[in-house]
């Protein structure tokens, strides 16, 4: 693009009026479709579908068949209605299989499925899932309602359940008398385990009555039972409707209280009731309740018959080892009166060295006690009185000497110093003529010029004192000069 292309070539006309000018201001009528949801019709369909699915889920309907029509596809194409309505179905194939009966024209019917909006016609429809009879759909539905509220309590739980006994003494059979499941039932137990006792607890099992009867014939039964007592409530087969009775609640919960075990024979092999989950065991027909509640006769000599091959190999097997282990002590043991003799011998020979250690220890004593007579006679008292006494004598002796000897060198040490002080004494000069000079103080005079004329004088000779007065004093002649004794001496 080139400097002279202008603004306006960049885009198509008209493309930048809204811009340009600010927002436009809308219409009427799309004023008046803000705000809404618009949908098509395939989206609301659909979600309306979804709303039936959430909200509904799957719905028991009660309805008379009209129109109905199976194409190739072998569908189920039929309407429900009653008096002022009515609703198209349809029940595929795989369902249609699993009917115990046929639709037919105006059959009143339960019917079990989810509503649908078929999106092609718009048109509302149940797809079914099952179909009942009117009648007994209403039972079904009571059914499965009283059976979910049970089991929320606990009533079914497996842990909750006791095991039967395997060889009960009794068995107490809670059936109607003249029916033929209790011909079965007798008729199996004799042949499996005729030893146990069967006690009969007659009741109705169908109709309005029954349900107080199994009540009443399971308080009776429990009553009556022992520790390994078993008891069984049988029935033959029936529809719902025959069955109802072990259906009602007051019978479930009795048996489930019950303390006694209990096993529900009731109905053929498909056929469920609440009695069946409360039950301790379950079983499919009463020739079934037999076999669960007795063990076979066979059955059991065959056990016996192994047990007792099982119990002979293992006491063959047990006594071969004893033979084993008794051949074995049999080698180990000794002859007893080898055995006496080995002990008569080691006895003989303790008492052998009992005797030569009894004489070596009275040997060892004889010669401690002569050693220790000699160092007792040799460290006796007046022995040691006399060795001290002896040895008293020589150091009183030897300190005698000691002392003379010691006296006699002090006393020659002395004399000596004696001589050497008396050498050196002033006395001796005394006695040679000289004679010491005390002032009047008391001190020496040995200085003529330290006295005045006047002064008294104390003069001290060798023997005795003389007081003179100085006259006067002269100092030419020093009197100590050749006397061999200095004035220091001479003060002292």
């Amino acid at each position: 693009m080139n400097s002279s292309d202008s603004f306006d070539s960049l885009f198509p006309p008209g493309s930048l009026d809204g811009v340009l000018a600010g927002p436009k201001a809308p219409s009427e009528e799309e004023s008046a479709l803000r705000g809404r949801k618009v949908w098509k019709v395939s989206e609301l369909l659909e979600h309306l579908n979804d709303v039936l699915y959430l909200e509904y889920g799957r719905v028991w309907i009660e309805g008379e068949i009209s129109g109905i029509s199976t194409p190739p596809s072998g569908h189920n194409y039929f309407t429900l209605k009653d008096d002022s309505a009515c609703l198209k179905s349809v029940l595929f194939k795989n369902q249609a299989r699993l009917l115990n009966f046929s639709l037919s024209e105006g059959q009143k019917v339960l019917c079990l499925g989810r509503l649908n909006i078929y999106g092609s016609r718009g048109d509302l429809q149940v797809i079914a899932e099952t179909l009942e009879p009117w009648g007994e759909g209403r039972l079904r539905i009571a059914f499965d309602e009283l059976k979910k509220r049970l089991a929320a309590e606990g009533l079914f739980d497996v842990e909750k359940k006791m095991e039967p006994p395997r060889y009960p003494e009794n068995i107490f059979v809670i059936s109607s008398p003249t029916g033929a499941a209790l011909r079965d039932f007798l008729r199996t137990a004799r042949d499996r385990f005729p030893c146990a006792g069967i006690l009969i607890c007659p009741s109705s099992v169908q109709g309005d009555a029954a349900p107080g009867e199994l009540v009443d014939a399971i308080t009776l039964a429990e009553s009556q039972a022992g520790e390994n007592d078993v008891i069984v409530i049988t029935r033959g087969g029936g529809s719902l409707e025959d069955l109802w009775a072990f259906n009602e609640e007051r019978v479930v919960r009795r048996v489930f209280e019950c303390r006694v075990p209990v096993i529900s024979a009731i109905g053929h092999e498909v056929d469920f009731t609440l009695c069946d989950f409360a039950a301790d065991v379950r079983a499919a027909t009463p020739t079934a309740a037999a076999h669960v509640a007795l063990p076979a006769r066979q059955e059991l000599l065959q056990e016996i018959a192994s047990l007792e091959k099982a119990l002979a190999k293992a006491l063959e097997k047990r006594l071969l080892q004893l033979r084993q282990v008794f051949s074995r002590l049999e080698l180990t043991l000794k002859d007893p009166r080898r055995g006496i003799t080995e002990k008569r011998l080691r006895l003989d020979e303790m008492e052998r060295r009992i005797f030569s250690a009894i004489s070596y220890m009275m040997k060892a004593c004889a010669e401690r006690n002569k050693s220790l007579c000699h160092r007792l006679a040799a460290n006796s008292p007046s022995r040691l009185v006399y060795v001290e006494t002896q040895r008293l004598k020589s150091l009183d002796s030897r300190l005698e000497n000691a002392v003379s000897s010691f006296l006699d060198g002090k006393r020659s040490m002395f004399g000596a110093l004696a001589g050497n002080l008396e050498a050196v004494s002033p006395l001796a000069c005394l006695a040679r003529g000289y004679s010491l000079v005390y002032d009047g103080k008391g001190r020496l005079v040995w200085d003529a010029a330290r006295v005045d004329a006047g002064d008294r004088l104390r003069i001290v000779p060798e023997r005795g004192k003389i007081i003179c007065e100085v006259l006067e004093t002269e100092n030419e002649f020093d009197l100590f000069k050749g006397s061999g004794l200095g004035r220091d001496e001479c003060e002292g």
